[in-house]
């Protein structure tokens, strides 16, 4: 009893403190009766186990296009008996200030030659996380219990590799950069993409309870072959889920968490530096997920609570020297509606509009976007208004479309965007594409927004060009 009052007094303390500093402010909660069609729990599944059917494990922002993605492997009826029975890869493309499909472009990536009819489809769980570069690329994988060739049974083939799939851009193909069939390993529970597709990258996979790190490395949007095995000093095991959470501006620094595993800061040569000293008697279910993401000069890590929310804490310190006097607090729990007793999970961070977010998915449950506040800003994106780049819109008055034509520099590489706000200043959507020199186009489909006069910002690095469009 002494001890559940203790537990009791120390969280509440805690939670005064997350309280009185910072708080967690609902952007948007998809969750319970609320969530989107696509998130089931597998029950509809006739003939088979439901949990191969069903589960949303993956969320990311990408601030390259500025949206969410979701990967789902939601069943299907493949044979047209009107019976859903085969989990399919899905990636759900979403609006980061409403949840739902974007105003403008794709609503879902494309799946070919990766849907169960194809020889890359992923298994029995085809797609599993999810994961983006600056550059724009979109990355998922699969998730294999035990990865290894594959398993011929009644003639049917049994998928057993650990599967990496890349899209170049929303409207891409996905092609398979990885399938790895060794080590008998469970893969794919949570992967991580850091770096530059066409420059340098690192593709991290962890095999649960293990004290492994599997690590490809990309040259010059060249996989290696095999991934470079890390071993993990002075550690019994990472746990299962476990994430790897590259430190910005340390190229040999990573953290890495897991199920009952806490994070703990390792070099890229496996040596074990120091594990975070967050007390876990605070704690009020598990933890995994660890994300980390830099924002006002200050670093902070995000993870996944079993309770269906979101637990965040500073980390600039690192390792022993981050304490729960770091501890931001968790975002409100969304509950269930379907039952989740693995504690599986996800999230994200991103910065919309100078404000930090974090993104939560609740396999089956739901998804959440919670906007930080409290933080101290020491430094922000100034944008520089310009009209150093040649801007025009046609047709304006615009009914169906309108085409914003800009011209950019030789040199132009990255991303440029399109933003539309109402007079108000209200955000309505933006648009995407890749920046390349010279004259470029950027369409907007128009129709089904109301008549009235807009704002349009043409947005490219920290320069911005604004005018106005008039959609009759």
């Amino acid at each position: 009893m002494k001890k559940l009052l203790l537990f009791f007094i120390i969280f509440s303390f805690f939670s005064y403190l997350s309280i009185a500093q910072f708080s967690f402010n609902s952007v948007w909660v998809l969750a319970g009766e609320n969530a989107p069609a696509w998130f089931t729990d597998g029950s509809e599944v006739e003939i088979g186990d439901p949990s191969f059917a069903a589960s949303e494990r993956g969320i990311v922002y990408s601030t390259y296009s500025g949206h969410v993605y979701v990967s789902s492997r939601h069943a299907e009826d493949t044979d047209g008996d009107e019976v859903i029975d085969t989990p399919e890869p899905h990636v759900y493309v979403l609006d980061p200030t409403t949840g739902e499909a974007p105003a403008f472009g794709v609503s879902q990536l494309l799946t070919q030659g990766i849907t169960s009819a194809d020889a890359n489809y992923g298994g029995g769980y085809p797609l599993n996380n999810i994961a983006t570069t600056p550059d724009g690329s979109i990355f998922a994988c699969n998730m294999t219990l035990a990865s290894g060739p594959p398993i011929v049974i009644n003639d049917y083939e049994l998928i057993k590799a650990f599967r990496v799939y890349r899209w170049d851009w929303e409207q891409g193909v996905p092609a398979m950069i990885i399938d790895y069939d060794e080590g008998g390993y469970r893969l794919g529970d949570k992967f991580t993409v850091t770096g530059d597709w066409a420059t340098e990258a690192y593709i991290y996979a962890v095999p649960g309870e293990s004290t492994k790190i599997l690590r490809w490395k990309v040259t010059a949007g060249v996989v290696d072959d095999a991934p470079t095995i890390i071993t993990m000093q002075d550690i019994a095991s990472a746990g299962t889920s476990a994430t790897v959470a590259p430190v910005p501006g340390k190229s040999d620094w990573i953290y890495v968490s897991g199920k009952g595993f806490m994070p703990t800061l390792f070099n890229t040569d496996g040596a074990n530096l120091t594990q975070v000293a967050i007390t876990m008697d605070n704690i009020p279910s598990s933890l995994i997920a660890g994300r980390i993401i830099e924002f006002g000069g200050k670093q902070y890590m995000g993870m996944f609570s079993g309770d269906q929310s979101a637990f965040v804490f500073e980390i600039s310190k690192h390792g022993e020297n981050v304490t729960d006097v770091d501890i931001i607090g968790f975002t409100p729990t969304f509950g269930t509606k379907y039952d989740n007793a693995w504690g599986e999970g996800a999230v994200e961070f991103g910065v919309i509009d100078d404000s930090l977010r974090i993104f939560i998915c609740a396999p089956t449950n739901g998804i959440a976007s919670y906007e930080i506040r409290g933080l101290d800003i020491l430094a922000s994106v100034e944008r520089e208004i310009t009209d150093e780049y040649s801007v025009s819109v046609y047709p304006n008055p615009a009914t169906d479309f309108a085409r914003v034509r800009f011209t950019l520099p030789q040199d132009a590489n990255g991303p440029v965007s399109v933003k539309l706000f109402d007079l108000s200043g209200k955000f309505i959507a933006i648009i995407a594409d890749k920046a390349v020199p010279g004259e470029q186009e950027i369409s907007i489909n128009t129709s089904h927004l109301p008549s009235g006069t807009y704002i349009y910002q043409l947005v490219y690095g920290n320069k911005v060009n604004k005018g106005k469009l008039i959609i009759k």
